[in-house]
């Protein structure tokens, strides 16, 4: 028997006839909100420079209290500095006759016409008790204004104690209750704050203009109390600083993942030094071996104190490549303090256990396994899964050196800096209905110290925009946390049976584009291969029409969910009849799913049945629910094969009802659909089994054994291709193969004209089981461009021969992320952070704009940082973000896309903070006093005495990200 066929057998042959059935949709019901944004400042000297520091932009977001659930948010670009229009559509219609009340907040994007380098952000106080009535009862929606008066804080830089002679510095930041900016090469400043407000904030400045060399971060605590329409003048002297403050100190030492060979470049980071001062540096050669000094890696001129610190390096190539991030060292970790002496080089060797070790000289550890990924439903049906969309970063045309996408995940649960991401080869073949294979991912622990590891999840990139498929799914089989030591390994395998969702969108008034749907779900019985597993699933779908170009009346998200309950949210961006775009949410619907079935969503309503894959009998009972949200169902009913309706319930039946009926099969493959109606909607569940009857006489084709694992292979890969540097032509492409045949190979053929030779005759022949490496040139293939080839093996003879299919890239690299920082605010709940991060340009342009997207429920500001020119090989800062709605302690993940000058090109890649735990509470007069931290600034002049301690409030109700990403978390 045909191992492609194993799975067409549990299916059986069956036709799926058109079904005629109308299916109910998300329905939004929108109406608007109108208003301002603004400053009500009057003061003439305080209103013309808020023409200069003023609002370019503001995002403006709704949040439901009655009832609640319901959000929404938009972009208001117009208007002026001082004052910026928006049209809000929300849902309006959830609460009846009597409408929807919202909250109102803004945040609005500063320093655009500033006379210097800055940018930043103010989020204005909430307007609250907004009711939105449907449009039957307020036809032009509701008026509201979100309105702030604010006093400004002017910071000067100089020489002396009055500032007479001004000091320019690199760079700086400072958050407060109210605002957030960043600026660069300026010797003033001006912060924005509500005004009747008071509070200590630290002002952060940078001296230096390389952070893997030269620059000195200091601390100065700032009184900040002006009155509104006021400016309140501080004076920094900086006389005493502007040669770093004193002596420095310097690490170095080296770095080698023992076993493997490094690739591309090795990060060594410290952090969080006094004053949060950090040096980081990206090293090549990317290995540095211990018995070879003159490699090591070094990072200078650092103030002295204690740092937290870890290294980053890549191992492996193509889909087995993995990006390996170690355990953190620092003070209260395994590891122990990293401590910079004044005037010294350390090299943090350490005696652990009676040993004398180097932190990042490692042997690793792994988690290993299968992969087994199956949709039943496509091999009778000839349906496309997307399982067949799955997005591989190594694959053409990404062709990305670093693991994305499709990935797994482990951290690291002692520090929680440890990481480690990888993927694994292998398609999903619509003949077998699965994609079979296995993975290996390696950790990596500071110091060989056993630490806890923690294996994440799988997440599944779908990409397939022909097929309308788009979104990303995280499942977590295993939540126990692992003790490895060097050399362990932890068996986890992952198998999981899929199923389609659609879910159709219409809008009552307006139009909608880009659909998304938000889910979170879990498993915990015996799976489809009769297993007891349990596992969490969470993700984010789009759907179509995808642009505000195309937006529709309709529209439609499919979803890719394994076996289990589910819940789902849906939202979309709304058009208004004005042209105004707003992003909302919508009622959530729970399912419950199977293995290989199809099922289109009504919202709030909802059918699952469960049958055998193989029947027992002609006659099994099939089993389910509907859930109809309290709702009674008015008629359950089902067909076999296209065949006329049969009722399970044909009236009153009850509100959640579940169900059991016999159905009788046909003989092999049957396609069963349950239908279920209520309050005027109707939703399906399309499953499927196979009767084979011992007595029948009738073979079916193939048989009800399970999916084929990955099977015999001819040979084992491990493609070593050139990392981000060179030009056009003669480059090196190593390929380590390992014989799975029963015989020896000799020849290696390479049928491709960039690649010479094509014939690679072995010295020694390479005997069953054993591995060898060859070296050819590839030439001919620009920067970006991928290559696949079937690599050809015969024995001696000539007269026994294989393949198998390799592909390699001369790569285009997007960018390298370094220097990441977070920090939590004073004052602000947990969630909100500030963050910054450094990325080195790997593109063959010059980079100019950078635009940020975050996950879903999470806001960042700004969203688009306007980056000094970076030639191709040059470092760019991205500094000044402020990140709401964030989870402490999760991995927090955005897509960060990056576009030359005329926005004409443009590639985007991931990175991830770790959200900082809430900053411990401050009492009256109590501040924090780092080695470089200053006494408060004087200042000049005082302003009317404050009031109360801003509110934060603001900074949650941030603008909501547009769809899209799934969130990473881990607790």
């Amino acid at each position: 028997m045909s191992k492609r066929t194993v799975l067409s057998t549990i299916i059986g042959v069956s036709i799926v006839l058109p079904c005629t059935t109308a299916f109910a949709d998300v329905v939004l019901e929108p109406n608007v909100i109108k208003g301002q944004a603004r400053f009500s400042n009057t003061n003439p000297s305080v209103v013309a420079l808020l023409q200069q520091l003023g609002m370019t932009s503001a995002q403006v977001s709704a949040g439901s209290s009655s009832p609640g659930g319901y959000s929404s948010n938009t972009n208001a670009l117009l208007g002026t500095p001082l004052s910026r229009s928006f049209e809000l559509s929300a849902e309006s219609g959830a609460g009846g006759p009597g409408g929807v009340t919202y909250s109102l907040g803004a945040s609005g994007n500063l320093y655009a016409a500033a006379g210097y380098s800055a940018s930043g952000v103010y989020w204005f106080q909430p307007t609250t008790g907004v009711v939105l009535q449907p449009l039957a009862q307020q036809p032009g929606g509701t008026t509201a204004d979100i309105a702030d008066c604010i006093g400004l804080v002017r910071v000067r830089w100089g020489l002396d104690p009055q500032c007479d002679t001004p000091f320019t510095i690199g760079s700086g930041s400072i958050q407060t209750s109210y605002s957030y900016s960043s600026f660069q090469s300026t010797a003033e400043h001006y912060i924005l704050q509500l005004g009747g407000t008071s509070e200590t904030r630290n002002l952060s400045i940078t001296t230096g203009n390389d952070p893997t060399q030269n620059t000195i971060t200091f601390q100065i605590p700032l009184d900040l109390h002006p009155a509104c329409d006021e400016v309140q003048d501080i004076c920094i002297d900086m006389s005493q600083l502007i040669d770093g403050g004193g002596a420095l100190g310097s690490l170095t030492g080296p770095f080698d993942v023992l076993g493997e060979v490094e690739q591309d470049k090795t990060l060594i980071h410290a952090y969080s030094g006094p004053a949060n001062n950090q040096r980081y540096g990206n090293f090549t050669p990317p290995e540095m071996p211990l018995a070879s000094p003159g490699t090591w890696w070094t990072l200078p001129n650092m103030v002295p104190g204690s740092y937290q610190a870890y290294g980053r390096g890549l191992v492996r190539t193509g889909r087995l490549a993995t990006e390996l991030t170690t355990t953190r060292l620092g003070s209260g970790t395994p590891g122990g303090s990293v401590d910079v002496l004044a005037g010294v080089s350390s090299d943090l060797q350490k005696n652990i256990g009676g040993q004398l070790r180097y932190p990042f000289v490692m042997k690793p550890a792994r988690f290993h396994g299968k992969i087994l990924l199956v949709d039943p439903y496509v091999v009778a049906n000839g349906a496309y899964s997307s399982l067949s969309a799955l997005r591989f970063s190594a694959d053409a045309p990404w062709l990305s050196q670093y693991p994305w996408g499709t990935t797994l995940r482990a951290r690291d649960v002692d520090t929680f800096s440890g990481q480690s991401i990888t993927s694994f080869e292998g398609q999903f073949d619509p003949m077998t209905g699965a994609l079979a294979s296995g993975y290996e991912q390696l950790v990596v622990n500071a110091y060989d110290i056993p630490t806890l590891w923690n294996q994440s999840g799988l997440t599944l990139d779908f990409f397939a925009p022909s097929q309308q498929r788009e979104g990303n799914l995280t499942i977590q089989r295993d939540n126990t946390n692992h003790l490895l030591s060097p050399g362990d390994a932890v068996a986890i395998d992952h198998a999981y049976c899929f199923n389609e969702v659609e879910l159709p969108y219409s809008i009552a008034s307006g139009l909608l584009f880009d659909p998304y749907a938000m889910v979170n779900g879990s498993f915990n019985g015996t799976d489809w291969q009769g297993t007891a597993t349990s596992y969490t699933v969470q993700g984010t779908f789009q759907g179509w029409p995808k642009t505000v170009g195309n937006a529709s009346q309709n529209g439609s998200v499919v979803l890719a969910l394994p076996q289990g309950s589910y819940t789902i949210q849906p939202g979309s961006s709304v058009q208004s009849a004005s042209g105004a775009v707003s992003n909302a949410t919508f009622a959530s619907t729970e399912l419950k799913l199977g293995c290989g079935q199809r099922v289109t969503v009504s919202p709030g309503l909802s059918v699952s049945a469960e049958l055998p894959l193989c029947a027992a009998s002609a006659t099994p009972d099939i089993v389910g629910a509907v859930a109809s949200s309290g709702v009674p169902v008015d008629r359950i009913w089902y067909t076999v094969n296209g065949g006329p309706d049969i009722d399970i319930c044909a009236s009153n039946c009850g509100a959640d009802p579940q169900f059991s009926a016999p159905v009788s099969l046909a003989a092999c493959g049957n396609t069963i659909q349950v239908f279920a109606s209520a309050g005027g909607q109707t939703t399906s569940v399309t499953t499927q089994t196979t009767w084979e009857d011992p007595n029948d006489g009738v073979d079916c084709e193939g048989s009800c054994e399970p999916p084929p694992s990955s099977g015999e292979t001819c040979a084992t890969v491990d493609v070593k291709p050139l990392a981000c540097e060179g030009g056009g032509g003669g480059y090196s492409l190593t390929l380590e193969i390992k014989n799975e045949l029963d015989e020896p190979i000799t020849y290696v053929l390479l049928p491709d004209p960039h690649v010479y030779p094509n014939v690679v005759t072995l010295a020694d022949p390479l005997q069953p089981g054993a591995s060898t490496k060859v070296t050819v040139t590839v030439s001919g293939v620009n920067p970006g461009a991928g290559v696949c080839l079937n690599l050809g093996m015969s024995n001696p003879s000539q007269n026994e021969c294989c393949s198998k299919e390799v592909c390699f890239e001369v790569p285009a690299c997007c960018f390298s992320v370094e220097g990441q920082k977070t920090s939590c605010i004073q004052g602000a709940p947990g969630g909100t952070f500030e963050a910054s991060f450094n990325f080195e340009n790997r593109t063959l342009d010059t980079i100019e704009h950078v635009f940020l997207f975050p996950p879903s429920g999470v806001t960042v500001s700004p969203q688009y940082v306007d980056v000094p020119a970076t030639p191709p090989g040059g470092l760019a800062h991205v500094g000044g973000l402020s990140f709401t709605g964030a989870t402490p302690g999760e991995e927090l993940c955005l897509t960060v896309g990056i576009h030359d000058e005329e926005m004409n090109e443009c590639c985007a890649d991931e990175v991830c903070f770790k959200v900082p735990q809430p900053c411990k509470k401050e009492f009256p007069g109590e501040l924090p006093s780092p080695k470089k931290e200053l006494a408060a600034a004087e200042s000049c002049s005082v302003s009317a005495a404050g009031g109360e301690r801003g509110s934060v409030v603001g900074l949650l109700l941030g603008l909501a990200a547009l769809g899209g990403l799934a969130r990473r978390r881990r607790a």
